[in-house]
C-alpha cells in the first residue's frame, strides 16, 4: 500500500466500533430499501453484530459500462423512487444519457431508460458478475456522474479482501500463511477504519493504491483464502479504536515514524522498528542512474506539472541532501542549478525524482545516499540514487512480515511488532 489519504478519527470505544458496524450495515438496508440485499446471503455471526459491507469504486472515467454475470442476474432500475426489475442471463450496457441512464440489451435495444441508478443483482450461488473480463463478488450499482457513469461493487468486507490481498503482497507458499494472515488482518483494519471514508460519496474504497488494490475473484487463490478464513473479524486496536494499518513493500532495514514521512499527526503505533527479515527482497538494496540531461527533464515534468505552467530550468550543477529520518530516510533533496535552488521534502522526493529505468513510476524509497559523477570541467553529468527498500516506510514492512514467517513468526507477533503497542481484536 503507498501513500494514502489520512482521515481525522474520533477515539472510541470497542462498544461504539461495533455501533459503527451496525449503522453502516443500517445504510446498507436504507440503500436497499428493503431487509435484505438479493443476491447476498445475511450472514450473522454474532448476537449484535453482522459482516460489514464495503462499497468500492471500481470506475469513474467512462459512459458505458458492460456488464454480465456467470449465470442469470437482475437488473434493477430505480427513478423517482418507483423500481422496475427485469431480468437477463446475457450482457447488458449501462449508458449515460443527459446525466441519466440507460439500459440496452445485447442487441442495443432498450431495456429501460431515464434511470437514477441501476444495480445488477446475481441469482444463484456462486454466481458473480463479470465487468471487462472481470469477475465480482457482490453486487453492483451504476450511478450517473457528470458524463460518465460510476460503477461500484457493494461486497462483504470478507470477501472484498480476497480481491485485495493476493495483489497487495503477491503470491505467496504455505511457510509464509502467517504473514499472509497479518496482511489480512491489516487489509480488513485499514477497511474498516475508513468506512464512509469519502463522506457523501456513494463508495467507501476506491480499487487503487490510493486505497487497496482490488481486482475481484481472478486474483483469488486458496492459500489466501484459508488466511482470510481463519483470521476473520480480527482487526488491531490502540486504545480500543481502528489503527490505520499503513504496510509497504521492503522497508531496508528500518521502519518509520509516520510524522517524519508525511504531514500527518502522529501516531503512537507508527514508530521506527528495526527490521533486516526483508533482506531477501530484490528491493533491499537499488540503485538508479540518471544523466543530467534526463534529471533535468525529469524535475521540469514534475514542477511544470505542480505549477501548472511550462518550466525550464537551468542545468544541474550539485544535489544535496539534509537531515535523515530515525529510519534513514532524506527529509529534503536540495537540487542546485546554475540559477536556482529546489527543495523537496519527505516522501514527496519519490514523486519528484521517479525512475530513470522506467519514468512511470517513482523513485523505490526516500532511503538513498546521491552520488554525483562530474567532467573535466566539473560539470555534472550523472546522477546515481543508491538505496534500500521499496514503499514509503511506514508501518507493517510485507517482505520483513514474509521473512518473519519462515523464521516461524506467528501472526499476531507479526503485527504487534510492527505496530507499536496495538491489540489483536475479533470483532464479528
Amino acid at each position: 500500500m503507498t501513500s494514502r489519504a489520512s482521515h481525522s478519527r474520533t477515539r472510541r470505544g470497542i462498544i461504539p466500533i461495533a455501533l459503527r458496524l451496525m449503522a453502516g450495515l443500517f445504510l446498507v438496508v436504507l440503500i436497499w430499501s428493503c431487509a435484505s440485499v438479493p443476491g447476498l446471503k445475511d450472514e450473522a455471526v454474532i448476537n449484535h453484530i453482522r459482516v460489514p459491507f464495503v462499497r468500492v469504486l471500481l470506475e469513474e472515467n467512462t459512459d458505458v459500462v458492460k456488464l454480465t454475470s456467470d449465470a442469470s442476474f437482475a437488473i434493477e432500475c430505480l427513478q423517482g423512487g418507483v423500481q422496475r426489475v427485469y431480468y437477463s442471463s446475457q450482457p447488458v450496457t449501462v449508458h449515460n444519457r443527459g446525466q441519466l441512464l440507460r439500459v440496452e440489451n445485447s442487441r442495443g435495444d432498450v431495456i429501460q431508460e431515464g434511470m437514477e441508478e441501476v444495480n445488477i443483482l446475481p441469482r444463484g450461488r456462486g454466481n458473480r458478475i463479470r465487468v471487462n473480463g472481470n469477475r465480482y463478488r457482490g453486487i453492483m450499482k451504476v450511478l450517473p456522474h457528470g458524463q460518465t457513469v460510476r460503477l461500484v461493487n457493494i461486497v462483504y468486507v470478507e470477501d472484498y479482501l480476497r480481491g485485495v490481498v493476493p495483489p497487495e503482497i503477491g503470491p505467496r507458499e504455505p511457510n509464509e500463511i502467517e504473514a499472509v494472515k497479518a496482511q489480512a488482518v491489516a487489509a480488513r483494519t485499514y477497511t474498516m477504519a475508513h468506512l464512509q471514508q469519502y463522506g457523501a460519496e456513494p463508495y467507501d474504497m476506491k480499487s487503487t493504491i490510493i486505497d487497496q488494490l482490488y481486482q475481484g475473484v481472478e486474483i483469488e487463490n486458496d492459500l489466501i483464502n484459508k488466511a482470510i478464513d481463519a483470521t476473520s473479524g480480527y482487526v488491531l486496536t490502540y486504545e480500543d479504536q481502528f489503527i490505520n494499518a499503513y504496510y509497504h513493500s521492503t522497508c531496508g532495514g528500518m521502519t518509520d515514524d509516520i510524522v517524519d514521512v508525511w504531514e500527518r499527526d502522529a501516531e503512537p503505533y507508527l514508530k521506527p522498528v528495526a527490521d533486516t527479515d526483508c533482506n531477501w527482497s530484490k528491493y533491499y538494496n537499488w540503485k538508479e542512474v540518471f544523466t543530467e540531461p534526463q534529471l533535468r527533464g525529469r524535475l521540469e515534468q514534475f514542477l511544470s506539472r505542480d505549477r501548472g505552467r511550462d518550466l525550464r530550468i537551468a542545468p544541474i550543477t550539485d544535489i544535496r541532501t539534509e537531515g535523515l529520518t530515525a529510519g534513514g530516510r532524506v527529509i529534503e533533496l536540495q537540487v542546485f542549478t546554475r540559477d536556482d535552488v529546489y527543495r523537496f521534502y519527505k516522501d514527496r522526493i519519490r514523486w519528484v525524482i521517479g525512475r530513470s529505468s522506467n519514468p512511470d513510476l517513482i523513485l523505490p524509497s526516500d532511503r538513498f545516499e546521491v552520488k554525483i559523477s562530474r567532467d573535466g570541467q566539473g560539470n555534472v553529468t550523472a546522477v546515481t540514487f543508491a538505496g534500500q527498500g521499496y514503499g514509503h516506510g511506514v508501518g507493517m514492512c510485507q517482505c520483513g512480515a514474509i521473512g518473519k514467517s519462515r523464521l516461524g513468526w506467528q501472526y499476531g507477533d507479526i503485527l504487534t511488532y510492527f505496530y507499536t503497542g496495538t491489540e489483536l481484536k475479533q470483532l464479528y
